[in-house]
């Protein structure tokens, strides 16, 4: 049967980026420009205001098990439809907002389930199911549709603030949601290539001698539980993903600190998402050809360089440049962590997986409040930038436990049998 020229996995990337896009733009990228504002407004300590953000972590991670089961055995068409109108409630809510705790409640219970249902988990199970041998660039590709909201939102939004206010600003928002996300889900989003009649990936497009493929073990809670890949995911990732975490949602913050403009505020966010689209193609597409742990270590060193850079309390012109490092650096860690888990899981098993990680990786929430206790118990966040580059340690260390690919070791045996078969 002749293959088509065109893959229809590259319309399901597509669709990925677009979700994503929206619901990341609008909800994470965006809070860091509201964070100071409601602060401001309901004359509350950023500190308080951040719980917000830690809340919608938190949540996330709690039920990121269940919606990872429902993504490898649910239609996902359905659960992002889901989403994309539990995150548009949760901005109608916002907009009636008359204390910082009713926000609080709404990053603690829309926001974080529609994000859940409509973001990365669901792109990157979408790629995983979709792709074979170009697997770690389509992940990486998918997940560019957070860092192109980043990119193209936050302008947005900072324009119709100053337009028409915060409250009304959410209900337009609102309405973008459903408008831009509920189409495209729907005309194009299937769980698989069967479910079109389609063939998968083949295997043999891009690596011809890699021999029969790998077949992975069925996967239950307690054998991915019982998987020494999965804690050294899980020790390694955390506090990198801490300290970016904090450093991206108070960047705003700590602009404004040292004498950064408001007003100039979503340049640094624009040109962070920028650089992550960059970041995220380039991880992606590395991450099929180079071993997964010195990729990770190249990510930890452009986090410690934003640090560095940070403790140097830099001029307008040098944050922007810290920003387009830091996009660069957290660029590496989604579709790092899908490439990582699909090569040592297996599709079958990537949502079930990534959905375990959830209540893990959702202590690195916890970075971005004490970043924020730090500096409004110190007046500084220079405290909470030194805490988290000692970080980067451990986590070098541990990724080096990480076990290689299935059939990488086949591989390594085959080169270094080569020159004695040609003698």
């Amino acid at each position: 049967m002749a293959r088509p020229s065109y893959y229809y996995g590259w319309n399901i990337i597509g669709t990925g980026m677009t979700f994503q896009a929206v619901l990341f733009g609008l909800t994470f990228f965006s809070f860091i420009f509201w964070a100071p504002i409601w602060a401001e407004e309901f004359n509350a300590d950023l500190s308080y205001v951040q719980w917000a953000n830690v809340g919608m972590m938190v949540a996330q991670g709690l039920i990121s098990p269940f919606v990872g089961h429902a993504m490898d055995s649910k239609p996902i068409k359905w659960l992002i439809t889901g989403g994309a109108l539990l995150a548009a409630l949760g901005f109608v809510a916002v907009a009636q907002a008359t204390e910082v705790w009713h926000i609080i409640v709404v990053y603690c219970t829309f926001i974080p389930m529609g994000v859940l249902l409509s973001g990365p988990l669901a792109a990157q199970t979408l790629a995983a199911k979709w792709f074979t041998a170009r697997r770690g660039f389509a992940i990486g590709l998918s997940t560019t549709g957070t860092s192109i909201g980043g990119f193209l939102l936050p302008p947005l939004v900072g324009f119709l603030f100053a337009s028409v206010g915060w409250r009304t600003t959410h209900l337009i928002l609102a309405a973008l949601i459903l408008l831009i996300v509920l189409p495209v889900v729907w005309t194009f989003v299937a769980n698989n290539p069967e479910d079109k009649g389609l063939e998968l990936e083949p295997e043999a497009e891009v690596h011809e001698d890699a021999g029969p493929p790998h077949v992975y073990p069925t996967w239950t809670t307690a054998s991915i539980l019982r998987e020494r890949n999965f804690w050294v995911v899980i020790l390694a990732f955390v506090p990198l993903m801490t300290a970016q975490g904090a450093i991206q949602a108070n960047l705003a913050a700590f602009a404004i600190d040292i004498g950064t403009a408001r007003e100039l505020t979503p340049q640094l966010i624009s040109v962070m998402s920028l650089t992550m689209i960059a970041g995220k193609l380039f991880f992606g597409w590395q991450a099929d050809h180079i071993d997964h742990r010195y990729l990770f270590i190249g990510a930890v060193a452009l986090i410690a360089i934003v640090i560095l850079l940070m403790l140097s309390e830099p001029s307008f012109a040098m944050l922007m440049v810290t920003a387009g490092v830091l996009g660069a650096g957290t660029a590496a860690f989604l579709p790092m962590l899908g490439a990582i888990i699909s090569s040592r899981f297996g599709p079958a098993g990537f949502g079930k997986v990534m959905g375990l990680l959830g209540p893990f990786t959702t202590l690195s929430a916890l970075g971005t409040v004490f970043a924020a206790y730090i500096y409004d118990t110190t007046g500084s966040f220079t405290g909470a930038w030194e805490i988290f580059l000692f970080a980067t340690i451990p986590a070098v260390t541990l990724i080096m436990f990480l076990k290689p690919k299935p059939g990488d070791e086949n591989k390594k045996a085959k080169a270094k049998a080569a020159p004695a078969a040609g003698e």
